[in-house]
């Protein structure tokens, strides 16, 4: 697959089916891949959390006990939704004090992060980031292990691509102007 092609075609796939199972060595592989991201002083500040097709049921139930303690009919939405993945990826992002390192951090990550999701797209896993208002909650954090100088930037649900997406039409036409 040529890269352009990679990038105009890519988009977020949301329907899940039940039986799909995602290529561990290929997962990891792209995960591998991705880390050549160019970026300023080659800094990797974020790591990858896998939860496999076998976890998905118990990743579930630990976060939505905390993202939705007094609503047990959204628990088990989640559970149904979530289990219908081939896997996830929690994208946690190193967080820095210091403004500047702060924002490289971020950039860093970004590109790794499109790297990750054209690499997938080539190897035939889709992918659907997520970031729900609860990956904020102290409680959710907690049983995910994230630490107090991490970002928890969101899920990256993975499934398959049996259903090609159409692309969307940008809404930018004028993405560059002349410097007067």
């Amino acid at each position: 697959m040529e890269l352009q092609e990679a990038i105009s075609n890519r988009r977020s796939i949301k329907k899940f089916k039940h039986d799909m199972v995602i290529d561990d060595k290929a997962l990891y592989d792209a995960v591998e891949k991705a880390t050549d991201a160019p970026n300023h002083g080659m800094r990797e500040p974020w790591r990858v959390v896998h939860v496999a097709k076998d976890k998905l049921g118990d990743f579930s139930q630990d976060i939505t006990r905390f993202a939705f303690p007094d609503n047990p009919e959204k628990r088990e939405d989640h559970y149904n939704a979530v289990t219908n993945l081939g896997g996830l990826l929690l994208l946690i992002l190193k967080d820095d004090p210091r403004q500047r390192q702060s924002r490289e951090n971020y950039f860093a990550f970004g590109a790794f992060a499109q790297n990750l999701m054209l690499l997938l797209y080539e190897a035939g896993i889709g992918t659907c980031w997520k970031s729900p208002h609860y990956i904020f909650e102290p409680k959710v954090r907690k049983a995910l292990d994230i630490k107090n100088d991490e970002i928890l930037a969101g899920f990256l649900y993975l499934t398959d691509l049996e259903v090609e997406p159409t692309k969307a039409q940008r809404k930018n036409k004028n993405l560059i102007t002349e410097f007067e």
